[in-house]
């Protein structure tokens, strides 16, 4: 041992001290600080702080207190330079000690070696003397041979220590290499010897146990490292996967350009399929490590690991060449290296006795891991497709329905979320192989329940739903919708009690607590867009802690159409993952943390059913909005042959077939996107029945002077209007005449009553609801063509559960997948466009189409009111200005008010055959001659005297209006006044005439004071004359003849009637 002595010259001093535990956790713990600091500025700084930053160009940022500057990040960014500092700073004074005894430890052992070889030479000559002495001195053989012992005692230390001494340089070479089990062995032997108790009290190996403790804690970290490179998939590109989901859509299919063929592959991958494949290797590594039942923990780790540990630095295809009765074929551990790996490094962990630790560690980091996989792929995206990406930007909401399949980005964005979630499901899967892993080698140990892995389940489920939020959340959508009436709101949680917070049940009662504490992160998640805390909560304090990261800058702008992309991997993700996270699964059980387990299945479905089906209704209510509503609503557009309609509902046609195109309704039932659609149907139907109410005005007659309220709101009425156009009744004619005038009969030709110009439309409003009424007969030209009712009555009957499992994920991607829009012409979209509907969904569409109706009816009733009003209010105007008929001469003028309605008459028929369609001018002006008839007879009973002369020109003003309504009336011949022509003729005839058309029923169309008012007009003009002369005459108490005979005929006539 020569070679260990140390040269001649200056030796340095030692000085050690030991170190407490408090000091060790303290030395630890201020590398772990600067640890963390140099993590953050590796997340949250990485975009500003590279090795290429600008000082003076991120000096000035910081002075940028704009929305674009970081001036709002510059008290964070001398917090973290101060943190660096305080940082090093720390563990240059926590360290210093080990640095000083490190630098002196070695010449003060060479030393203590020195002196102890001289002892040892020393030894061996008093032993050779002894030995003479045994000879001499027999008496004091027992005192010799224990000081030989002692002293070949010390011989033995002395290896020891000159072992112990060559173990730290060992270590560090094995690390170097990844050779663990020998770095596990070395670290064994090495604090066995140092806990020697012949060595345990040398302070000279204390430096060397410090050492030993240093280099266990880094093995201890690189085992860490690496277990999380495996699970998160850091230096592989999963590219060991049985079922590569990546190459597999990037087949090339013959007679397909290569977007064509990824679409293709795209649409025709089997979910169940490839779900089973990659669980494969998983499902064989669980199938593995519990082959041998029955045997000890250790025993099993022994054969699992056996080829392994026989010679870590064989070569790969040495290793698949072994051959062990008693361990798993080679075949079988090739196919799950990634998991036989991880148990290999836990094992190791084991080992060393700090396996609790390390599940600590792979709890405590999931959520930073998972996010980091996010982030990853994103930026990869980002950085080598930036322009594309610029473009994207820019992208609105309602232009095409989200990024076209004709864009490369679509491509590019669908490779990106398949990784992501690839990637997301190889963690979960390394997580249960983990918990695997530990239940084989510590199975009777508590130790499964330190490494929940409903925790990381958790974690992981609230990156997805913050990642599938910001993508397919368009907070903009809100802001629209708030702009209107009718917007929505988000869903506050419903509270249980009336305060959302009280600090007295926080401090006794914890269960109050966790209650309060949801319902406040609830809101919190509502009020906050992107807002995420930790699934588990800790109720030590009363607080809510934000535990989300930064929210990065997406992709593509949100919308739910983005779901073209984030579909399929998702929906495989969650099966995939279905079949080992599951509230049925024994190992999970066992755990007992199955009561708060969601379970992949039922989070996708309570994502899309509670968070993503909300945001379809947003979406086509915002898509509404831009396209429908923010239109002027009386705008107009000019369709086929010349016909004008409102421009709104070509345009909501539009919007309607691009969503259908998208929902792919043609061929596939979609119950759930399509309660959205007729949803949206029902409220472009609400849009035109607001519209056509603003027309019609108010329903107080006090504000609303027009008469169509009230004929609008008589219920007899209504029936009467369904039953002329629905039915074509034209026995109803006289009824509904009946009950227009009953409204107003009173005051129909009296001076300042009737009806006034206020009552009836002017000819912007009666052309606006010509237009109106076009555009729903032009709805309901192709609407109702779009259902297709369909039985699936049968579908979900005679199946086995397992088929139903497997159709079930079918029919889960058929209920939210989205399809691309094509700009085909009207004539194509009609004759191939269809929505499938199941009798339920079908009801609620013909819902739909009988509100359409209902509109088309109402507004063609309101045209009938109103050429019925104009009648109405013109020849009542006539009967207002003249009460006095008892013309001098003959005229063949027609009354100026008559004029005036045949104008209109003439006017409101040439629009009508202008906009509508031929039949409809017919059923809209069918019946007016029964009102026109009326009112010519209601109006008589307002004439004070006619004579021959006044009949003949109320003779000519019906038999005008009789003209004009017949060459507008298709069917002249039912065009006919010759009630009122009968009833005026009978006025100029005498009471004879009278008595003979009554007796022959010829006037079964008059009342009692109809024909009363006949026989008073037939006297009228010389009862006026003897009425003048008996003013003169000396006789006025006398009864005149013709006094007598007009009193006569009305006691007759009275006895007839009865």
């Amino acid at each position: 041992m020569d070679h260990l002595r140390p040269t001649k010259g200056r030796r340095r001093g030692l000085s050690i001290n030991s170190i407490t535990e408090n000091q060790q956790h303290a030395m630890n713990s201020s590398i772990d600080n600067l640890q963390n600091d140099l993590s953050l500025i590796e997340t949250q700084w990485n975009r500003i702080l590279s090795e290429k930053t600008n000082p003076l160009e991120l000096a000035l940022a910081f002075l940028d207190d704009t929305s674009v500057g970081l001036g709002h990040r510059y008290k964070e960014f001398n917090q973290l330079k101060e943190n660096i500092g305080n940082h090093l700073q720390e563990v240059v004074n926590e360290h210093s000690q080990v640095f000083n005894a490190n630098v002196a430890s070695y010449g003060k052992t060479v030393s203590s070696i020195t002196e102890t070889q001289e002892n040892t030479s020393l030894v061996k000559k008093n032993f050779k003397l002894v030995n003479d002495n045994i000879i001499m001195q027999k008496g004091t053989l027992k005192e010799l041979n224990e000081a030989n012992m002692n002293y070949n005692n010390i011989i033995n230390s002395l290896s020891f220590v000159e072992e112990v001494l060559q173990i730290p340089e060992i270590i560090e070479d094995h690390l170097r290499n990844d050779e663990y089990k020998d770095v596990q062995k070395l670290l064994e032997r090495g604090f066995l010897l140092l806990n020697n108790h012949d060595l345990k009290n040398l302070k000279p190996l204390k430096p060397i146990t410090q050492q030993l403790e240093m280099q266990e804690h880094v093995f201890f970290n690189n085992l860490i490292d690496e277990i999380h490179d495996i699970v998160y998939s850091k230096k592989n590109n999963h590219t060991d996967l049985d079922i590569d989901i990546l190459k597999i859509v990037n087949i090339n299919q013959n007679g397909f350009t290569s977007l064509e063929s990824y679409l293709y592959n795209i649409a025709n991958i089997d979910i169940v399929k490839h779900s089973s494949d990659i669980n494969g290797k998983l499902i064989k590594f669980i199938k593995c490590i519990h082959k041998e039942n029955g045997t000890t923990a250790a025993t099993k780790k022994k054969k699992i690991l056996a080829s392994d540990d026989e010679n870590e630095h064989e070569t790969t295809n040495e290793k698949e060449n072994i051959t062990n009765n008693n361990v798993v074929l080679s075949t079988d551990r090739s196919q799950c290296s990634d998991y036989l790996r991880i148990f290999y490094l836990l094992s190791l962990i084991q080992d060393i006795n700090k396996l609790p630790t390390a599940c600590s560690i792979l709890v405590d980091r999931a959520r930073k891991e998972i996010h980091s996989i996010i982030l990853k792929s994103t930026e990869k995206v980002r950085r080598t497709h930036p322009t594309l990406l610029k473009l994207a930007a820019g992208i609105p909401i309602d232009s095409n329905f989200g990024l076209s399949v004709n864009d490369l980005l679509s491509v590019i964005m669908r490779e990106c979320f398949w990784n992501i979630f690839i990637k997301l499901l190889l963690a979960i899967q390394a997580h249960r192989a983990i918990l695997e892993s530990i239940k084989v080698l510590q199975p009777s140990t508590s130790m499964n329940l330190t490494y929940n892995i409903n925790n990381i389940w958790n974690k992981l489920l609230d990156e997805v739903s913050t990642l599938l939020s910001r993508y397919l959340n368009n907070p903009s959508l809100l802001v629209t919708s708030n702009n209107y009436k009718n917007r929505l709101a988000p869903a506050v949680p419903k509270r249980k009690n009336e305060l959302i917070f009280s600090l007295q049940n926080n401090i006794e009662d914890s269960t109050e607590a966790k209650n309060q504490a949801g319902e406040l992160k609830a809101l919190l998640k509502d009020i906050f867009p992107g807002f995420t805390v930790a699934t588990n909560m800790d109720l030590e304090t009363i607080y809510v802690k934000d535990e989300s990261f930064e929210q990065e800058e997406t992709l593509l702008p949100p919308s739910i159409f983005n779901l073209k992309f984030i579909l399929e991997p998702f929906l495989l993700f969650s099966k995939a993952s279905s079949n080992f996270i599951s509230v049925n699964d024994d190992n999970i059980n066992k755990n007992k943390i199955n009561s708060t387990l969601i379970t992949p299945m039922e989070f996708f479905e309570n994502y899309m059913s509670k968070q993503f089906y909300p945001k379809i209704e947003l979406t086509l209510n915002a898509l509404f909005t831009m396209r429908v509503e923010s239109n002027n609503p009386y705008a107009l557009e000019n369709i086929e042959e010349n016909r004008n309609i409102f421009k709104a509902a070509a345009d909501f046609q539009q919007l309607f077939y691009n969503i259908l195109q998208a929902a792919n309704t043609t061929n596939i039932l979609r119950k759930k996107i399509m309660n959205a659609i007729l949803d949206l149907l029902n409220k472009f139907y609400d849009y035109y029945a607001q519209l056509l109410s603003k027309l019609i005005g108010p329903t107080d007659i006090k504000v609303n002077r027009k008469i169509f309220n009230l004929w609008f709101n008589d219920e007899k009425l209504m029936n009467i209007e369904r039953k002329i156009l629905i039915d074509n009744d034209e026995t109803v004619f006289v009824e509904e005449s009946y009950e227009l005038f009953k409204f107003i009969i009173e005051q129909f030709s009296k001076n300042g009553g009737g009806l006034t110009k206020e009552h009836i439309f002017n000819n912007i409003t009666l052309e606006t609801i010509i237009y109106f009424l076009n555009t729903i007969f032009w709805i309901n030209s192709w609407l109702p063509g779009l259902k297709k009712v369909i039985d699936n009555t049968n579908n979900d009957d005679d199946k086995g559960e397992s088929k139903k499992s497997d159709l079930g994920i079918d029919s889960i991607r058929n209920d939210w997948s989205f399809f691309e829009t094509f700009n085909l012409n009207k004539s194509t979209t009609e004759e191939h466009l269809r929505i499938l509907l199941d009798k339920e969904m079908g009801a609620k569409f013909d819902k739909a189409i009988d509100g359409f109706e209902s509109l088309q009816l109402k507004l063609l009733s309101l045209l009938r009111f109103d050429i019925r009003a104009r009648n109405i209010y013109q020849i009542g105007k006539l009967f207002q200005n003249i009460k006095l008929w008892n013309l001098s001469v003959g005229s063949t003028e027609v009354d100026q008010n008559i004029t005036s309605l045949i104008s209109e008459l003439r006017m409101i028929e040439n629009k009508l055959e202008q906009h509508l369609p031929a039949n409809e001018k017919d059923r809209i002006f069918s019946g007016v001659d029964v009102t026109i008839n009326n009112a010519f007879i209601i109006g008589a009973h307002s004439i004070l005297v006619l004579n021959n002369n006044g009949v003949k020109k109320m003779l000519k003003n019906i038999n005008v209006i009789q003209h004009t309504c017949r060459n507008i009336y298709s069917a002249s011949s039912k065009m006919s006044m010759a009630d009122s022509i009968l009833y005026y003729t009978l006025c100029g005839a005498d009471e004879k005439e009278l008595f003979e058309n009554i007796e022959s029923g010829k006037l079964p169309f008059c009342s009692v004071s109809d024909l009363k008012t006949i026989l008073r007009l037939q006297f009228s003009e010389e009862l006026s004359k003897q009425a003048k002369r008996a003013s003169t005459s000396s006789m006025k108490g006398s009864v005149k003849p013709l006094t007598k005979r007009y009193n006569d005929a009305m006691k007759k006539l009275d006895s007839l009637k009865k």
